[in-house]
């Protein structure tokens, strides 16, 4: 590969994992090299690329011969299915994916390893229902956090919510709050978040955990959070889910007139994304709630 090359996958790499040039340089050389580097106004000695390469989570080989190794989009590809079907529940076939991709030598380090760690610990649980296993490749994928010491990416923040949703799954509602309200904490510290999807989940998830234990106005308050910011941005995502928690906790709280008009919200909205399912489910709890009246 010639020398530009070198800078411009650097760059490339550096982009994908989302690190600033300041952290890549951070105990190799300074930021300015790592710039000039970029810029292919410097060609890194060997020594350096090493580092480069241990702190990007690729083989030095990777920088001379990209042609034969896995392409970033296809690692990308592989994640996304990965995601698509944990998402659905199928656990076991997104294990038999995690358990081929271990081989391939992207993803045994960096960002890529992370993922599959943070998977796998998912599926142990769901799949075997092996908390001890679970616990600890979650806790194995935060410990390989790519970002500066005083903050988590919006990945490793996922990472440590889905540990919350595990408590949340075995029951220890308390654990599962602190965390969630830890990971909304570290939210704030990141200056830029790619879409407010991660905190709207983890408002969600928290107003559920709220509930769970019984402490039904902090759900109520959380869940309000979490409309606010999806009517703000003109965003369905989870807010049918919201209305309907919001709508559960005022029931609870014996406030059944605002819990049915909380529930109407709910009931519109999924009957507008031609969501059947959430439809019935919701349909059958508000009917229920009407009764009481």
């Amino acid at each position: 590969m010639e020398p530009f090359r070198i800078g411009h996958t650097i760059k490339d790499l550096r982009r994908f994992y989302q690190i600033s040039q300041q952290e890549l340089a951070d105990g190799i050389c300074t930021q300015a090299m790592i710039s000039r580097i970029e810029n292919d106004d410097l060609y890194p000695s060997a020594p350096l690329l090493y580092q480069i390469a241990e702190k990007l989570g690729v083989d030095i080989n990777y920088f001379f011969n990209v042609s034969e190794t896995p392409r970033l989009d296809y690692a990308q590809e592989v994640c996304d299915q990965i995601r698509a079907l944990v998402r659905k529940t199928k656990y076991r076939e997104a294990m038999e994916m995690i358990d081929l991709e271990k081989q391939n030598p992207l993803f045994r380090k960096g960002q890529f390893y992370q993922f599959l760690l943070w998977q796998e610990g998912i599926c142990s649980f769901y799949n075997t229902r092996d908390e001890e296993r679970c616990f600890s490749l979650l806790e194995e994928a935060l410990s390989l956090k790519t970002t500066a010491k005083n903050h988590l990416s919006e990945d490793e923040i996922e990472i440590l919510t889905s540990k919350a949703n595990i408590y949340c799954e075995i029951e220890q509602y308390e654990e599962a709050i602190a965390i969630y309200n830890e990971g909304l904490t570290l939210l704030k510290t990141i200056p830029h978040i790619r879409s407010s999807k991660l905190e709207v989940r983890i408002l969600y998830n928290l107003s559920r955990a709220y509930h769970l234990n019984k402490q039904y106005k902090r759900s109520i308050e959380t869940t309000t959070k979490g409309i606010s910011i999806c009517l703000k941005e003109e965003s369905m995502y989870l807010l049918g889910e919201l209305y309907y928690q919001k709508g559960e906790s005022l029931f609870y709280k014996h406030q059944a007139d605002q819990a049915l008009v909380c529930m109407d919200y709910s009931l519109w909205i999924f009957e507008r994304m031609e969501n059947e399912g959430f439809y019935e489910y919701v349909k059958k709890e508000r009917d229920e709630i009407s009764k009481t009246i």
